[in-house]
């Protein structure tokens, strides 16, 4: 999943985010508990990763070190990635308990964002480091960084000051601008609170993520967070409700 890919996932997350947020009853321990399984599995094996290449940066034969970053840059461009879902599904997650005056579903939200937090400063750490072997490719990273970074307060923003999630912005300043004005104007590519199905969004996506088993390590981080909505939240054909061709 590129960047596009993973906002749109990110932007149906927030579409359909009321149907947990009013409803956290219906998110079930089985799937919260696999979404937290996977995320901690999926963030050991960056962090061991980064390990690897971080042993391999302290080298001294230039060689070497290019075929690192060929290797190990698909993971740095992924962690950045996953760090707009894993945001969103926090903000959703924690604006549950929020709505429901309890605390039920954050505490696992938060353990996975603090985990993400760890291996997103690794990354960072290593993409500073590796201006001295290829500085057209770290300015690439860093340029996918700071769009992520955007995006995820721009999703963030609305539910996040509906329901008092203050601890989730890069940037409270244009994330409070964002977030003062209704979701409808700020997003209109969703068209709520109509939630009529536009071409702006990928809403096949879901569907096709739910049904095929051959994902990437985003495609199943995604199932996983889609896996908690209530199986109520999808048609027949395994589209998300109000979303239908």
């Amino acid at each position: 999943m590129n960047l596009s890919h993973t906002v749109d996932a990110a932007a149906q997350l927030v579409a359909h985010a009321d149907c947990l947020v009013h409803h956290s009853q219906l998110i079930r321990d089985a799937p919260l508990h696999a979404y937290w399984s996977y995320s901690r599995e999926l963030t050991n094996t960056w962090m061991q990763n980064l390990a690897i290449c971080q042993r391999v940066l302290e080298d001294s034969n230039p060689i070497r070190r290019r075929h690192c970053w060929l290797e190990y840059e698909p993971d740095l461009r992924d962690i950045l990635r996953a760090d707009v879902l894993h945001r969103v599904w926090y903000t959703i997650l924690q604006s549950a308990d929020q709505a429901a005056g309890k605390r039920h579903v954050e505490p696992i939200a938060r353990s996975v964002l603090a985990a993400q937090m760890q291996v997103r400063i690794r990354c960072l750490k290593l993409i500073l480091a590796g201006h001295s072997i290829d500085a057209a490719r770290m300015r690439s990273l860093n340029q996918l960084r700071k769009n992520a970074e955007m995006w995820s307060d721009f999703l963030c923003a609305h539910l996040a000051l509906t329901h008092e999630v203050d601890d989730i912005f890069y940037n409270q300043r244009r994330a409070r601008e964002w977030g003062q004005q209704p979701l409808s104007i700020v997003f209109p590519e969703l068209r709520l609170p109509e939630r009529l199905p536009t071409s702006d969004l990928n809403w096949q996506m879901a569907s096709g993520i739910r049904k095929n088993d051959s994902l990437n390590a985003l495609q199943q981080l995604l199932r996983k967070m889609l896996d908690c909505f209530p199986d109520t939240a999808f048609d027949k054909n395994g589209l998300l409700r109000g979303h239908e061709k």
